[in-house]
């Protein structure tokens, strides 16, 4: 008897060592191999986790990586009592299922139950065989294999992923978004019992398509597993008679058009994250649904949000709806080259302050002319004659504009702008690129604009957590001051303020044609840039930058929180009394040449002349030449003589101590009517001050009509 045991010892031994020895071959020589499925869906991902846009795998399989600590413990627990009691504890093979499973097919002549563990599905789901004998062993060896390769955790995660529930849906997470509109974290045991037997029978058991067999098979999960979870019977009663609430739930798709661009720039990763706030995001998408439901249907409109001192782009929308082929909505106009119109003319005005040619009160010649063969009209064909350059600005003046750029050279205008990494296309440097004569995308303009709001230094947009902050020097401190202290008075469209009394520096731009209607505006904390028009090209006419762009842009900023930054006036910028029409301080001009006196802006204290055609300042203390000729065509007569009586501020007193509260306006009074007020050195778009929005303390307020008087204000809370 012992001869016998000993013999059947070392047999079996033999048994086992010869298996180990052919299992260790084999898994030497068939590796188990989990790409052969295809790639996961790519998902981008909002800053706070929400799902912007998923795209199915290159076999058009929605599936989407999950572990077990991101799925409801409820269905991890119906998964495991349903499906693998043992998992924790077998070594991926449970040989007592397999033999129930072998001794049910024998007594009824068919297959009551596979015996197969979570891991011999998973080992299934990426090697399929037939249900034969020599199918289940292959199984067997791929379960072994997967027990020796990888952790129960990780099986458990690949099963969450790959499990087969109808269609071309794998996985827990893609059903519970697909099925029920929430992440697997979110499921119910109901709804976690119906995504637990899905894989049993996936074409037949698909909530949204066979509810009442899917409902049947959901109610023998939850008797099954009424033990594990303590139910009592009115539970489980109350739980088997609720309604199924499953329907098909499309793929999330919000900024569509960012999604497919960034799976594009990055098209080996399944998981994007961007900055997009799905709140903002959700609202800038509802505020551009209302305005498109009142435009002519060809019309499209982009929209970009980006936070000036990151970078982070907070909002996209490429297009006013994706769907509507009508307006081309599957093209995102965010990338898209097109003419700026007139959007570019603060960088015009801006590189001619760099280069010490202009200060703010710059005396410029709105009024008909040649420069060589081109000869720009104004967009309304009326003219102002001499204008001051802050005014130009404000009032979009083309003239002036052409002027200064002539005066700067368009080639160097150019090569400035790309210089700083902004890419522009044009054929070849003229003047014509100051009235919108090159292309230019959305997410350069938003750049160059964030310059205004960060002491000129410009930031790229940022899409997404890959690109890293791209920054560049456009503009001095104090350039970028003035020239957003210009854009800020400009009054906003169609309301009395912007919400938080935000101030923001922008400009407006419509293109030959009617083609393209921008606007593009930058407060201390955010820049927002909109393009309204028809991506094929064609002219909408009446539509321009003001009257479409604008508005909208606005909007968008009355959904951002209140600015935290507040930048001050640069110690270079410092005001000074010109005079016209030589345009040089009025200390270093004779009584009898200064025909007439502004306050302006300058750059250490530098108080360059006015342009001129020719650079012989023989005639510096002479209206140019065109100005002349414009007032004589006219019939107008050139401005004489200012009176040099002064200016007296008449009311508030000085040193009045004032007490706001909330809306309180105070009206202005001065013995000049026509003057020019401002609080702080900052100036004021008219003869009032508004008080609740004061902060408390001494103020300075000014006076200026030829010359200037200045009193001191106290604001106190109560």
């Amino acid at each position: 008897m012992l001869k016998w045991l000993r013999l059947a010892g070392l047999t079996t031994g033999g048994v086992l060592l010869l298996a180990a020895v052919t299992f260790t071959v084999l898994n030497q020589l068939y590796p188990f191999e989990t790409e052969g499925r295809g790639r996961n869906v790519v998902t981008v991902y909002a800053a706070e986790g929400d799902v912007l846009r998923q795209f199915a795998n290159e076999n058009g399989i929605y599936r989407i990586p999950v572990s077990p600590g991101q799925v409801s413990p409820w269905y991890l627990r119906a998964l495991l009592a349903y499906e693998d009691r043992h998992f924790y504890s077998h070594p991926g093979v449970n040989p007592l299922s397999l033999l129930r499973a072998f001794g049910q097919q024998l007594y009824y002549g068919r297959v009551i139950s596979g015996g197969s563990t979570l891991t011999m599905q998973v080992a299934r789901l990426f090697y399929p065989h037939p249900r034969s004998y020599l199918g289940k062993l292959e199984q067997i060896f791929r379960a072994l294999q997967l027990e020796l390769r990888y952790s129960k955790s990780d099986i458990l995660a690949l099963y969450l992923t790959y499990a087969p529930m109808g269609g071309n849906i794998e996985g827990v997470e893609a059903a519970s978004q697909r099925y029920f509109g929430k992440h697997a974290s979110e499921l119910s045991p109901t709804e976690a019992a119906m995504l637990v037997v899905v894989p049993q029978r996936p074409s037949l058991y698909r909530p949204d398509r066979f509810p009442l067999a899917a409902l049947q098979a959901r109610n023998k999960v939850l008797r099954r597993v009424a033990g594990v979870f303590s139910w009592s019977t009115d539970e489980l009663l109350r739980m088997q008679q609720s309604p199924l609430r499953a329907a098909h739930h499309p793929a999330p798709m919000f900024s569509p058009l960012l999604a497919r661009h960034l799976q594009k720039q990055f098209p080996q990763q399944s998981d994007i994250q961007t900055f997009i706030n799905f709140t903002l995001q959700h609202g800038v998408e509802n505020m551009l649904r209302q305005h498109t439901a009142g435009w002519a249907t060809p019309l499209s409109a982009a929209v970009m949000v980006m936070e000036n001192r990151s970078g982070k782009v907070l909002a996209y929308k490429g297009s006013a709806d994706i769907y509507d082929a009508r307006r081309y909505g599957y093209v995102d106009m965010v990338q898209a080259w097109r003419s700026p119109g007139s959007a570019l003319k603060p960088f015009i005005y801006g590189l001619a302050l760099e280069r010490r040619l202009v200060h703010s009160a710059s005396l410029l010649t709105d009024v008909p002319r040649a420069f060589g063969d081109y000869r720009p009209q104004n967009f309304d064909h009326h003219y102002e004659g001499a204008i001051r350059l802050d005014t130009a600005l404000q009032h979009s003046r083309n003239i002036p504009a052409v002027q200064v750029l002539s005066q700067v050279g368009p080639g160097n205008f150019l090569h400035w702008l790309q210089n700083s990494g902004v890419q522009l296309r044009v054929a070849d440097a003229n003047l014509a690129i100051a009235l919108g004569g090159l292309g230019v995308r959305l997410t350069d303009m938003v750049a160059l604009f964030s310059a205004l709001s960060r002491e000129g230094e410009l930031i790229f947009p940022r899409l997404s957590v890959e690109e890293p902050v791209r920054t560049h020097g456009l503009l001095s401190p104090a350039g970028s001051w003035i020239i957003t202290h210009i854009l800020q008075d400009i009054a906003p469209p169609d309301r009395v303020k912007p919400a938080h009394g935000r101030r923001v520096a922008w400009k407006t731009g419509t293109s030959y044609g009617f083609r393209d209607a921008w606007a593009v505006g930058t407060s201390d904390d955010y820049t927002v840039g909109v393009w309204v028009g028809r991506p094929d090209g064609a002219p909408f006419v009446g539509q321009t930058g003001a009257n479409q762009a604008a508005p909208l842009m606005f909007d968008v900023f009355d959904l951002l929180p209140k600015d935290r930054l507040q930048r001050p006036r640069p110690s270079q910028v410092a005001e000074a009394v010109i005079c016209w029409p030589g345009g040089i301080d009025a200390a270093l001009v004779r009584t009898s040449d200064c025909l007439l006196r502004h306050q302006a802006f300058t750059i250490d204290h530098h108080t360059p002349p006015t342009l001129r055609q020719s650079h012989d300042f023989t005639h510096l203390h002479q209206w140019p030449q065109v100005i002349q000729d414009w007032f004589r065509k006219t019939g107008q007569s050139l401005p004489a003589q200012a009176p040099l009586a002064g200016i007296k501020i008449l009311s508030p007193p000085s040193g009045a101590q004032l007490f706001p509260y909330r809306g309180q306006t105070l009206a202005l009074v001065a013995s000049k009517v026509q003057a020019e007020w401002y609080l702080d050195e900052r100036p004021l778009t008219r003869a009032a001050l508004e008080l609740d929005g004061l902060s408390d303390g001494h103020h300075r307020l000014t006076a200026c009509s030829v010359q200037c008087d200045s009193i001191e204000i106290w604001i106190a809370s109560h």
